[in-house]
């Protein structure tokens, strides 16, 4: 559909504005940050940045919703959501750590159709629009193709996610199951996924904003994502089933 390219234009255009913005500030010692009640912590960039996405996306579609992690929903009449993450892996900016990202997916009625991230200090821009193939800084990505559990590496988050949700046992079936386990963090996971460096992404916590701009690039390059507690996880075809019978007693569907 035209207006789905159109949109899909507008969110190529805005990742791309944001992040310049935020890496304009990065290693800057003058933005403030706080703690969030979650325990997640938020900087003043943060929250800039994430206006700046609304409005350029208002300004070309005003009818459209948003979601956005820090300023929350705007309600629009059409079909389509703008899903936002000023910068996905905030702790990771605020010390000094290049793994960060501006990420926006697109939805239309409710399924997401659209994403695109940018990880502006490490020069890596990945996006995708359903039926066209996923792209990594103008190359088509293509997933690994590893399919025994031993050959895997597999990228996942910090045990306190798995405390919090209650799902310890699904970081010990990770570690039973003989997978090489590493801590990439946030987007850095996902990107290093899609570009066919790891093999699987297991996070056991994912808000809407963590996730959505992923799923039409994890699905363009070949790859499938299946809820886990209050997350989930995404890997190559070959070994997505052997992941999910690792873990299927910890699986929500």
């Amino acid at each position: 559909m035209d207006s789905h390219h159109a949109r899909f234009d507008a969110l190529i255009d805005t990742v791309k504005e944001v992040s310049s913005f935020v890496l304009s500030h990065f290693l800057d010692p003058n933005f403030t940050k706080r703690v969030k009640v979650d325990g997640s912590i938020v900087t003043s960039i943060d929250c800039k940045a994430e206006e700046m996405a609304k409005e350029l996306i208002l300004s070309r579609f005003p009818d459209d919703s948003i979601l956005g992690e820090e300023l929350g929903n705007h309600c629009g009449s059409s079909p389509y959501r703008w899903v936002i993450d000023p910068i996905d892996g905030t702790a990771s900016f605020a010390r000094g750590i290049p793994l960060f990202g501006t990420q926006v997916g697109l939805e239309y009625c409710g399924e997401p159709i659209a994403g695109a991230i940018d990880m502006p200090a490490t020069g890596d821009f990945i996006s995708a629009i359903v039926g066209e193939g996923a792209f990594h800084n103008d190359k088509r990505c293509i997933m690994s193709e590893r399919s025994q559990l031993k050959q895997l590496m597999v990228s996942t988050t910090s045990y306190e996610y798995y405390q919090q949700t209650q799902s310890t046992e699904l970081h010990e079936a990770l570690v039973q199951s003989g997978v090489s386990m590493r801590g990439y963090s946030d987007c850095f996971g996902f990107m290093l996924l899609c570009t066919g460096r790891i093999d699987a992404v297991v996070e056991p916590l994912l808000h809407p904003w963590d996730i959505i701009p992923w799923l039409p690039i994890i699905r363009e390059a070949g790859g499938n994502f299946s809820r886990i507690a209050k997350g989930g996880f995404a890997s190559n075809q070959k070994v997505h089933g052997l992941l999910y019978d690792v873990l299927n007693a910890n699986i929500t569907n």
